[in-house]
């Protein structure tokens, strides 16, 4: 332990010490502070990917400026990066980057979910066509047997 006499030669030295070190201890604070602050994990839509999760887009990407809800599909827009994530079941089904992509994109997504329709309808209607003709023949061949 240092006993310093108010009278000693050494007293202003000691003061200048004490200022050295509280010099010392607010440099570490502020460059330690500001470490911390730049460490912080940055939100980067770059890094989502198709087939991940909406919670896994927060993570990455933050929490979009605005989410839409079109039916078949959630839009989540980030306007700073200019991209629309298109979700479908809660899944990152497509990654729009333009507004006239946006656009684009959901056009051609909705007829091709429209041809898929009408394929499938056209298929369904085929089948029916076929079991009617079956229903027929064999109401035909009852007859005849009585």
């Amino acid at each position: 332990m240092f006993l310093i006499k108010r009278n000693s030669n050494n007293f202003p030295q000691y003061i200048v010490y004490l200022k050295t070190q509280k010099m010392k201890y607010l440099r570490f604070i502020v460059i330690a502070t500001t470490l911390i602050s730049c460490s912080e994990n940055k939100k980067d839509l770059s890094t989502v990917k198709i087939g991940m999760t909406g919670e896994e887009v927060i993570r990455h990407a933050g929490d979009p400026d605005r989410k839409n809800n079109i039916g078949i599909a959630e839009l989540w827009t980030y306007k700073n990066e200019d991209r629309t994530v298109v979700f479908r079941k809660d899944t990152v089904f497509d990654i729009i980057t333009s507004a006239d992509a946006r656009i684009d994109s959901i056009k051609a997504s909705l007829d091709d979910m429209g041809n898929k329709i009408e394929s499938q309808a056209e298929k369904a209607a085929d089948k029916l066509e076929g079991l009617g003709n079956k229903l027929k023949n064999k109401a035909k061949k009852d007859s005849l047997i009585k």
